[in-house]
């Protein structure tokens, strides 16, 4: 079991370059992935993307790129295209309010000179070696942070399984006392046969019969105790099945008839909600 919440930081060098990679993942619903620094590369930032994905499922990811080249300037070269344009175009206007031609220099000037675009080839596979180091420590992070939310867990479970033995421990007395009380209310109006009053208790407990949702409590966990043993991603099953385990606590709370049944229930309940916060940071 992972959590989503991680950290990592790996470096590399290149030839007259080094790369660090920062790597910070969040909780979120599903897979994000935002990448930073390579604004002027995009292919490269696609790929750091496409990395993220193939070793994580869920959480919300920033990358954070930094290029360095240790003080050293990129080639320049004069971008012709666009000097000759600005050539032409200063060379027209100087005619038409009658100064002089325009000067190398001037053209220069307006940022025809540029940095030349580094060799994407050349740099991904320093950049993959810094961004696998930096995703290397993010996932050793979210197992660590993990194994305490597989441990809290477990311990939900264990309170799971004691409440719903409670539960079903009380049911049969809530019953009985509610339908002596019943039984005493009927009798009391004097208007129904001994026939008439066990119908209607018999009514009255199928109505309120909870032995549907005590048995899908019990299914619900076992497969929480299934999911607290496997391997790879049950985030959003765990969230799902603590979602169900609050319904039919809901159910449950709503049928109860007597107090400590009904305390039960809102017990029920709390767990289920202890569950689901817990689930919300497994990946």
């Amino acid at each position: 079991m992972r959590s989503m919440t991680g950290f990592g930081r790996g470096r590399a060098d290149g030839d007259g370059f080094t790369i660090q990679v920062d790597v910070r993942s969040l909780n979120h619903r599903f897979l994000e992935v935002r990448v930073r620094g390579l604004s002027d590369m995009p292919a490269l930032a696609v790929r750091c993307e496409e990395a993220v994905k193939a070793r994580f499922s869920r959480g919300s990811f920033d990358v954070n790129v930094l290029l360095d080249f240790g003080g050293f300037r990129r080639p320049r070269a004069v971008n012709r295209a666009a000097a000759k344009r600005l050539w032409e175009e200063l060379s027209l206007l100087a005619r038409e309010i009658g100064c002089a031609e325009p000067s190398l220099e001037a053209i220069l000037s307006l940022g025809v000179v540029q940095e030349e675009s580094p060799d994407e080839e050349e740099i991904w596979p320093v950049l993959e070696a810094a961004l696998d180091r930096a995703l290397d420590e993010v996932g050793s992070f979210r197992e660590r942070e993990g194994a305490g939310l597989a441990e809290a867990l477990r311990r939900e479970a264990g309170i799971l399984a004691k409440l719903i033995s409670r539960a079903e421990a009380e049911v049969p007395r809530a019953q009985e006392a509610f339908a002596e009380r019943l039984r005493e209310r009927i009798s009391g109006l004097g208007i129904l046969d001994e026939a008439r009053i066990s119908l209607e208790v018999s009514i009255w407990a199928e109505r309120t019969d909870v032995r549907e949702e005590l048995d899908r409590l019990r299914a619900h966990h076992a497969r929480l105790e299934e999911l607290l043993d496997a391997e790879g991603p049950v985030g959003r099953e765990l969230e799902f099945l603590a979602q169900e385990i609050g319904r039919e606590a809901n159910t449950l709370a709503a049928k109860a008839r007597g107090v400590p049944l009904g305390e039960v229930a809102l017990e029920l309940k709390l767990c289920a909600e202890r569950i689901r916060e817990q689930a919300r940071n497994v990946e």
